[in-house]
């Protein structure tokens, strides 16, 4: 559904913690005049843990070229004993680090 320049969407992904696949659900929301995707945690075994669970990318042009991607991952723990969400880190860089991959063995082919 696309909203002023916005658009957003719902999707399913599966996260990795500790190896072991986790159901996610999340909404999508992509601002072109700001250049950002956010990824906004709405089901699985990361809402269980947060009360809040957003990953927000932000591409910043570089050059002509390429850019930057800032990623922002906003959570809240729902009790105390919840660990920080280091491995979901890991796995949103995880995810930056393969569409570089991506895109630089496209542009390798032009």
């Amino acid at each position: 559904t696309r909203i002023n320049d916005r658009l957003t969407w719902s999707g399913i992904v599966y996260l990795y913690e500790d190896g072991k696949p986790e159901f996610f659900k999340e909404k999508r929301e992509i601002d072109d005049e700001k250049m950002t995707l956010t990824l906004r945690g709405l089901e699985g075994q990361a809402v269980e843990r947060y009360k809040v669970y957003d990953v927000i990318y932000q591409f910043i042009p570089k050059s002509k070229e390429g850019c930057v991607c800032k990623i922002t991952l906003i959570w809240e723990k729902r009790n105390e004993n919840t660990p920080e969400p280091v491995n979901y880190m890991k796995f949103v860089k995880s995810l930056v680090a393969d569409m570089d991959d991506h895109v630089l063995k496209g542009q390798n082919k032009a």
